[in-house]
């Protein structure tokens, strides 16, 4: 080309969950099944949407409008239904002008980024999700700022850190907030929260809230940025995708929580929502059946069972990890995401490839020839290549404690077992020095 197209120095942008796949495909290859881990797909993992849902969906396929555009913030008719929820709460009154849909989180995540001004920067907990640390990293080609989420604390973050970083970082403009968590599964209280908010008052920042999994909280209670925000600005992301489940929707949207507070806050907003004209609207389907679904006398029941069931299988999780010699499993709350972690001196001379069978050893070498990463992607590989199980490696959502993460998604309870199986087997040949690992 006659130019360079892309700016130098642009930090590499990888995205763990996804690029583990490869790797599954080559085992598969061989004759080898594997747990597909890596992802948050409930659909995939066999959840089924009742009739009732699939009912509804089907009706408003008869009507003509479905097919077409719609506003560009979204349908007004289902922007004020969400605002009709969110000031049920107490908190936060907003309307349905304080609302804009998007085409999934992903879509929202990426202008929000993209909008900022390069002299400002978000601070964001490690680990979290890599969609906003890669829009981060793309948008001021370095690694983003992080406050750390503490294991020995349930993940927790430690406010008196978060207040010293922001004190220190001038260029600091807004502090991010995953609840429930992810990777982690872990849930806000409220009195973190509310010193969260309290940081964000002293210092003139606005927070954003990622609230995906909202009402996926299946051990503890949710406290919502509606109920604690007060009077400081906020952007809170919600979708249906995790919930109803339906990630093939795309369906995502932003709420603006104290828009006027702040002129330059007011003007974030109203640029996002001038972009958002320019791609003329969001999918137009999901957003006709979202109040269907979301007021049906048999969604809660729906809700109920599905976090019945996560508890059920955390516990199962929580209690067969007991086995196992320094690698712990906290948070797992919320959400359908649990983390396995070790401490930060565990490294490659403490997996022992010997352990494998002969082709999945040579599998194993193919991968990690001259591997120069992180020691839980190695163990992560080692995982995938022996037990069958593709994990994440918690290095991949921008954390320095080595770990891995797994879904609580399998709806089959025998299927959930056997994965627990091979899993622990993997991971009792690293860290309990058992010689042999199960096959799968």
């Amino acid at each position: 080309m006659r130019h360079s197209l892309l700016p130098e120095g642009l930090p590499e942008i990888s995205y763990g969950i996804r690029q583990i796949v490869s790797k599954g495909f080559e085992r598969e290859a061989l004759g080898y099944p594997v747990i597909w881990e890596n992802i948050g797909d409930p659909v995939q993992k066999g959840l089924q949407l009742p009739e009732w849902m699939r009912d509804i969906v089907a009706e408003q396929i008869q009507d003509n409008s479905t097919y077409g555009y719609c506003d560009s913030k979204g349908l007004p008719e289902t922007r004020q239904f969400l605002a009709d929820r969110t000031n049920s709460y107490g908190g936060q009154q907003i309307t349905k002008e304080d609302i804009t849909f998007f085409n999934g989180l992903g879509d929202a995540i990426a202008r929000f980024y993209s909008l900022l001004s390069n002299k400002t920067r978000v601070l964001m907990p490690s680990p979290t999700y890599p969609a906003h640390t890669g829009a981060e990293k793309l948008r001021i080609g370095e690694n983003p700022l992080t406050y750390e989420l503490n294991p020995g604390n349930g993940w927790l973050p430690d406010t008196d850190s978060v207040r010293e970083i922001v004190q220190n970082h001038k260029e600091i403009s807004c502090l991010l907030i995953i609840n429930p968590d992810n990777p982690t599964g872990m849930v806000y209280p409220k009195k973190v929260l509310l010193e969260m908010v309290q940081i964000a008052r002293e210092f003139d920042l606005f927070i954003v809230a990622d609230e995906i999994y909202e009402n996926l909280v299946h051990d503890g209670q949710m406290v919502r940025m509606a109920e604690v925000i007060g009077d400081v600005p906020a952007l809170v992301m919600k979708g249906i995708s995790k919930e109803i489940p339906w990630p093939g929707s795309r369906c995502g949207w932003i709420e603006y929580y104290n828009r006027g507070a702040d002129e330059q806050f007011n003007n974030l907003c109203t640029r996002i929502d001038q972009c958002k004209m320019t791609e003329v609207c969001s999918t137009t389907l999901p957003q006709k059946v979202l109040p269907g679904i979301l007021d049906h006398p048999d969604y809660e029941t729906f809700l109920d069972e599905r976090k019945q069931y996560l508890t059920k299988k955390a516990r199962l999780l929580k209690e067969r990890v007991k086995s196992l010699d320094g690698i712990f499993c906290a948070g797992a709350r919320g959400a359908f995401y649990a983390t396995l972690h070790t401490n930060e001196t565990f490294s490659l001379s403490d997996v022992n490839h010997n352990v494998l069978p002969e082709k999945q050893q040579d599998l194993f070498k193919s991968w990690t020839a001259d591997f120069d990463g992180p020691s839980d992607l190695y163990l992560v590989y080692f995982l995938l290549a022996g037990a069958g199980v593709c994990t994440v490696p918690l290095s991949g959502f921008n954390c320095h404690i080595p770990g891995i993460r797994i879904t609580l998604l399998e709806q089959d309870l025998d299927t959930f077992e056997h994965m627990l199986d091979q899993l622990m087997h993997g991971l009792e040949s690293v860290f309990n020095g058992k010689k042999s690992l199960i096959q799968a």
